[in-house]
């Protein structure tokens, strides 16, 4: 679980100020699962104010990685015109702290009517691709979620699939029982870009480690283990999406097992050798409102001291 946590608590249900959030983020860099611990999600567009406050709140001698979620747009034109603006905003933060802050990675909702148009979903990928990887940025796209999501999603990968350094984003909840994706619809996104070869991050609803049922959103939300222990396993073992799927639902912590050696689930394996290869290529990490409650849980469950 080595840098697995994208904090985003400017996002609900913690919904910070970018100073509070920033704070915690900072604190965290201290605290003994800072292992755990991988970027500050910020939008692009917000950078100007991060500047304002990075002199107060910047720590000395240490240097923050951020990721940048981009404007999007609801057509082609307004996607790049955003894409242009996102740039602007994450290059000048970067010269003006050069020493302080690093941005790697880039987040952005690719527009269904961009996705569904045979003409163009592959050239705008790989053009826009190959405009942030030259900013060393490494992209994550999003297809919108709704009804067509799968539709999208699976033109998105396709489209990803011809890329090197780029990877596809999961969206696995929010703050309404209908943002979250179904078991199958989990299960289907981590078989095909395994299949695939593309990388994925997770984003929202990944609070717990478990799958179970939350009465603030009146549905079963998903398990961070649930979701990170199916991919390895999709990875190491070849398995099916019905297999995937099974993984996705289990709601018995007992089932998920660690050990010096690797990740157990059920009967099925994996050596840490696959783990690491597996976050690497496959799932990479997940965006949460809360550094706390997933240490809290873990620690419930005995898995982390």
């Amino acid at each position: 679980m080595r840098g697995i946590i994208d904090y985003a608590g400017l996002y609900p249900p913690a919904s910070l100020s970018l100073e509070e959030a920033i704070t915690n983020f900072v604190r965290y860099q201290d605290d003994p699962e800072k292992w755990m611990l991988a970027r500050f999600i910020i939008p692009a567009r917000r950078f100007p104010e991060l500047s304002h406050l990075a002199e107060r709140v910047f720590p000395s001698g240490r240097r923050l990685s951020f990721s940048a979620l981009g404007r999007g747009g609801s057509d082609l034109d307004e996607f790049l015109g955003n894409i242009d603006l996102d740039l602007v905003d994450i290059n000048d933060f970067r010269n003006a702290h050069v020493s302080q802050a690093l941005v790697t990675m880039f987040e952005v909702v690719v527009p269904e009517n961009v996705l569904l148009n045979q003409i163009s979903s592959d050239d705008l990928i790989a053009s826009v691709s190959d405009v942030l990887l030259v900013d060393d940025l490494t992209p994550f796209y999003e297809a919108p979620f709704g009804e067509k999501w799968e539709s999208c999603a699976e033109v998105l990968i396709k489209s990803i699939q011809k890329l090197e350094d780029v990877g596809f984003k999961l969206r696995t909840g929010g703050v309404e029982a209908y943002m979250f994706p179904a078991p199958e619809q989990v299960a289907w996104a981590i078989a095909a870009a395994r299949d695939a070869g593309v990388p994925m991050k997770a984003t929202a609803g990944l609070h717990h480690p478990v799958r179970h049922y939350n009465k603030s959103v009146n549905t079963k939300m998903h398990g961070f283990l649930n979701v990170f222990c199916a991919a390895v396993l999709a990875h190491a073992r070849g398995l099916s999406q019905m297999e995937v799927q099974s993984i996705i639902e289990d709601e018995e912590p007992s089932s998920f097992k660690f050990d010096e050696t690797g990740l157990s689930w059920r009967h099925l394996s994996a050596t840490n050798h696959q783990i690491a290869e597996a976050r690497q290529n496959g799932l990479i990490s997940f965006g949460s409102c809360s550094f706390d409650e997933p240490r809290e849980d873990l620690r419930a469950l005995g898995l982390l001291k």
